[in-house]
């Protein structure tokens, strides 16, 4: 990734304005590299360069391919293509189309043109600066994320039509919602090329799949207690949080609403609390989990040991600071294929409970994709 400032500068009719700049580097007629400060403009379609840049790389801009081109406000000049060897930072060379002049009185610019081939672009405002990066997805990537999103897309339209009992087809619009947010935010990441934190992402992907093939194989009764744990983890919170100290904790036990919410709460989670007691001699105390045992326990029942213990066991110890994951810089994971694989069975759970009719394509995608295999 390369990251440029933007600079201040003075226009005609709005005064002093950021504009975001790069540093193009071109490679001249003698082989030598040349870098140019060139305004991103991404109402360009091609790049523009004056005489004296074309002059620093040793071209002679009339023998290129002549054109007309007119910016906003100005008549049609005429302008000459070349094709020359550039790069931006540290992102390897790429072949681009550059239009030279024969003047001075125009701005370096950096277009659309060959660029948006080879580079992902980020104009941030907030941090006044342009990230270039390599793209986050390759063909091949993009098409399986496309395909996805238009599979979930089928299974959501087909819903209503195709409904389960009550509980679990709340319990299952959960499941995929929260996957739907999980692959968005693994999405982010690719796009920002923070792999380091796939491990956190995939970790969760593969518990919310996991409690949900759990679910699944008996959905009425499961459906019922995961909807019904809502309670507790509401009123484990609400506890939690008046004992906060601070000005949060203090302004929470302070609030006219707070005896209202807490008789709300605390009525709830008695009327659901005896499902969840740990042991029959403790019924005082709630388990951890809307599911009994650990998550360990639910993979041994779903023949999914070796997955959880390579998958969940190494990419937990990520999360916790342990003493080795913390000295590294980055775990060996999957990517983004790996968080498609874990939406991938959340979605094919419910295609096939729900007995929503997909095409051929789509439902062969999310049988490779759930055992963990890219689409073909």
């Amino acid at each position: 990734m390369s990251v440029f400032a933007w600079r201040r500068q003075m226009t005609r009719h709005f005064g002093e304005q950021w504009v975001p700049f790069a540093e193009l580097g071109l490679k001249g007629a003698d082989g030598r590299w040349r870098t140019f400060a060139v305004q991103v403009d991404s109402g360009a379609v091609i790049s523009v360069l004056t005489r004296s840049a074309a002059e620093l790389l040793g071209i002679k801009p009339e023998e290129g391919e002549r054109v007309e081109l007119a910016s906003i406000g100005r008549q049609p000049h005429p302008y000459f293509v070349h094709e020359l060897t550039a790069r931006i930072g540290d992102l390897g060379e790429f072949t681009m189309r550059i239009a030279l002049s024969d003047r001075e009185d125009m701005p370096n610019l950096l277009g659309r043109l060959d660029v948006l081939d080879h580079l992902q672009i980020d104009l941030d405002p907030s941090l006044e600066e342009t990230r270039f990066s390599a793209p986050w997805l390759d063909a091949d990537g993009r098409r399986i994320w496309r395909h996805l999103l238009e599979t979930e897309a089928a299974i959501l339209a087909k819903w209503g039509v195709h409904q389960l009992p009550s509980p679990v087809d709340e319990a299952a619009r959960r499941f995929v919602n929260r996957a739907g947010q999980l692959v968005a935010a693994a999405a982010g990441i690719a796009k920002l090329h923070r792999d380091y934190e796939f491990p956190l992402l995939i970790r969760s992907l593969f518990e919310l799949s996991l409690q949900f093939e759990y679910l699944m194989a008996d959905p009425e009764d499961r459906a019922r207690l995961y909807l019904d744990y809502e309670h507790v983890t509401k009123y484990r919170a609400e506890q939690a949080w008046l004992r906060f100290p601070g000005l949060i904790g203090r302004t929470l036990r302070d609030s006219p609403q707070r005896a209202k919410g807490e008789e709300r709460n605390r009525a709830e989670y008695e009327r659901v609390r005896l499902q969840f007691a740990r042991a029959p001699k403790r019924p005082d105390q709630t388990r951890h989990h809307w599911y009994p045992g650990t998550l360990r326990d639910l993979a041994g029942q779903l023949d999914r040991i070796a997955e959880y213990e390579a998958i969940y066991g190494l990419y937990s110890a990520w999360a916790h600071g342990d003493p080795w994951t913390a000295g590294t810089n980055q775990l060996g994971h999957g990517g983004l294929i790996h968080a498609f694989a874990y939406w991938a069975r959340v979605l094919r759970l419910i295609a096939d409970a729900k007995g929503i009719i997909l095409a051929a394509d789509q439902y062969e995608a999310l049988t490779k994709l759930a055992t963990g295999l890219a689409v073909d």
